[in-house]
């Protein structure tokens, strides 16, 4: 931004705003009417700002939202950079310097900024090495060596950071990429180089993506693809897919899940392993832009074609520790629902569960996702009673007590007894019997400055002696009572939890009332 239009002041109407800021904010917008936008200097870079207003001459407001900055582009940086070396004799490193701190003082975000790229330029910046692929995409005889050069540099450009990707994204690398593989879609070693430079250039930057990706998607994802394009085109749907809730709902209903469903049948692990990535990615919900999104409703399509295949493939690859992992992980994404949980268990899946932690009990990963399964699974009260039908409260006890010292991989055991122990005296009794007060406790002790710990341990006493009394005089003895006061005095945001496991055991407990009133609002008695 020219610093010869600021300040500018302006007045007018205030309307709703024009769609641009609402789709990147994700809520609502006020502007200004178009006449008057459109009256602004040229040299004003305008975008999402704060800054103080005032109403029908009333009091003036800062208008401001949390953690928002003043935005601006390379170009606008760039420029500032210039003037600086132009107009005040400044050296580059000064003129950088000083267009840094001017920008800070305007609350502008630089994180998305090159900023040493007018001290330093690079041989090639990315808009020589894109036009220079674009070239070579028109012409007739261009070598493969040439392209995949040109390629690889730009993917090492992009693998700089996120403002070397932004950079390439506002110069045409999304559409030049996707028409070199269109020139060279029969080469696989070229498609190969032009998939990871997509990669490397939409690794948190999904935006770029649109109705050409779905195509390419869609035409590198056939059988007969060759291993490594297909293996990568999943790995750049998966990219797509992450912080961005609009393209999981384009690339879903692009009917995906079938291409998905089919891969499954294929024996490599490595395809495997992406197919599993990218049906997790479409059950994200981790796009703040978007109030609701559809993450269940992609799950529960997603589990109703392929829990039977990915139970199936348990036992094909149960020598195989990396993919068993990301099977659990991707099978506990999908139980959102009672009937996925006894589809899973109709299929095996318990006895497969059981010969898995039985198999790995000192593998950390194993053990926390299994835990984080067999606590997804007991949602379903029968899968819940039949885990312990088939003799999993001792194993999981064992595991977890060799991997005590592994804070996740304990946190999750906690909380799996929790939720098998939940309403279900039998299953309560049956863990008691496999050693889980002594477990528990003594995970308890060893993790004292750690919160999830002592959560999830007073989540399984609480449960595990609610319907079984006389269970409390062994946590008791094992220094229950001792534990959980002392975490009172360390987490006041979990005092619920521990305070209801005090109760249970039968300990002494000052109790609040939390929700009070007298006739008018409701208050917590906190202070605002």
């Amino acid at each position: 931004m020219c610093s010869s239009a600021l300040p500018h002041f302006a007045k007018g109407e205030v309307v709703k705003g024009f769609g641009r800021g609402s789709k990147e904010l994700g809520c609502p917008t006020a502007n200004f009417s178009e006449e008057i936008v459109d009256n602004l200097p040229q040299e004003l870079s305008t975008g999402v700002y704060y800054g103080f207003a005032n109403v029908d001459k009333g009091p003036v407001y800062k208008m401001c939202l949390p953690n928002m900055a003043l935005k601006i582009n390379q170009e606008t940086f760039n420029n500032v950079v210039r003037e600086n070396i132009e107009d005040l004799g400044m050296t580059p490193e000064e003129a950088v310097k000083g267009a840094i701190e001017q920008f800070e003082l305007q609350g502008a975000d630089l994180s998305l900024i090159i900023k040493d790229l007018m001290i330093d330029p690079p041989d090639n910046n990315v808009q020589e090495l894109l036009n220079k692929l674009e070239s070579l995409n028109k012409a007739k005889d261009a070598k493969r060596e040439d392209v995949i050069e040109q390629l690889d540099l730009i993917k090492a450009e992009c693998e700089k950071g996120l403002p070397y990707k932004v950079e390439a994204g506002r110069h045409g690398a999304y559409d030049i990429l996707l028409d070199t593989m269109k020139a060279h879609s029969r080469d696989n070693n070229v498609l190969t180089s032009c998939l990871r430079a997509l990669i490397a250039l939409m690794s948190k930057q999904p935006d770029l993506f649109d109705e050409k990706g779905i195509d390419v998607i869609h035409t590198y994802l056939k059988k007969e693809v060759e291993y490594d394009v297909k293996r990568l085109t999943l790995k750049w749907t998966r990219e797509c897919c992450v912080m961005h809730e609009m393209n999981r709902q384009l690339i879903f209903n692009s009917k995906i899940v079938d291409n998905l469903k089919e891969l499954l049948g294929e024996g490599a692990s490595d395809i495997l392993r992406e197919v599993l990535s990218v049906s997790r990615a479409l059950v994200l919900d981790d796009d703040v832009r978007v109030e609701f999104g559809k993450a269940h409703e992609h799950a529960r399509v997603i589990a109703s074609e392929t829990l039977c295949a990915l139970t199936g493939l348990l036992t094909r690859f149960k020598h195989d520790e990396t993919l068993m992992t990301d099977l659990m992980l991707t099978l506990c994404s999908l139980m959102v629902r009672a009937e996925f949980c006894k589809k899973v268990d109709d299929a095996g899946g318990l006895n497969l569960l059981r010969d898995v932690l039985k198999a790995y009990p000192n593998s950390e990963k194993i053990a926390r996702h299994s835990f984080k399964l067999i606590k997804a699974l007991a949602g379903n009260d029968e899968c819940k009673a039949h885990m312990i039908e088939k003799g999993l409260a001792p194993i999981i006890i064992n595991v977890m007590v060799s991997n005590k010292d592994k804070v996740q991989a304990a946190t999750a055991g906690l909380s799996a007894i929790a939720a098998l122990s939940l309403r279900a005296p039998k299953n309560s009794t049956a863990l008691f019997e496999a050693g889980a007060p002594a477990a528990i406790i003594e995970i308890m002790k060893l993790h004292p400055e750690e919160k999830s710990i002592q959560k999830s341990g007073s989540w399984a006493i609480r449960n595990m002696v609610s319907r079984c009394r006389d269970q409390s005089s062994t946590f008791l003895e094992l220094g229950a009572e001792e534990i959980l006061h002392a975490g009172l005095k360390k987490y006041k945001d979990i005092e619920y939890d521990l305070k209801a496991a005090l109760r249970d055991l039968g300990c002494k407990v000052q109790l609040k009332e939390e929700w009070t009133g007298k006739g008018g609002a409701l208050t917590t008695g906190k202070k605002p």
